[in-house]
């Protein structure tokens, strides 16, 4: 049985596949700190420990223009460079939101007469 955060992002990964996207590994995973509301205060002990990333990454192919997919938020973006001042956003929704997600990659990816994708932006 499907929970309904893997309902949207089983849609967030089906639009991101029609516009031509193609799965591309994951993101690093990465086991932090963080200050929480019944221990604030960082330290060995302090906080809780969350971890971040480990979302699914895809490409759309000839372009670097690649998507993230995780349960909270959807991410699009541009790499032009190197690092993390290499990465330019183009559009971060909730992951249950399809539609605006959808919006996105209509604006982002043309199909000519040929069925050839191109990026727009």
């Amino acid at each position: 049985m499907s929970t309904k955060t893997e309902n949207a992002m089983a849609s967030a990964v089906d639009a991101l596949l029609g516009a031509g996207f193609a799965p591309d590994g994951k993101t690093h995973e990465q086991v932090v700190r963080v200050p929480s509301k019944s221990s604030p205060l960082l330290g060995r002990s302090g906080g809780e420990l969350i971890t971040l990333g480990d979302r699914q990454r895809f490409s759309l192919q000839g372009t670097n223009i690649k998507a993230t997919v995780g349960p909270r938020t959807t991410s699009i973006y541009r790499i032009e460079g190197s690092g993390i001042n290499g990465v330019h956003g183009i559009a971060t929704h909730n992951t249950t939101d399809t539609a605006a997600i959808q919006a996105t990659l209509e604006e982002l990816v043309q199909t000519d007469a040929l069925g050839h994708q191109h990026a727009l932006r």
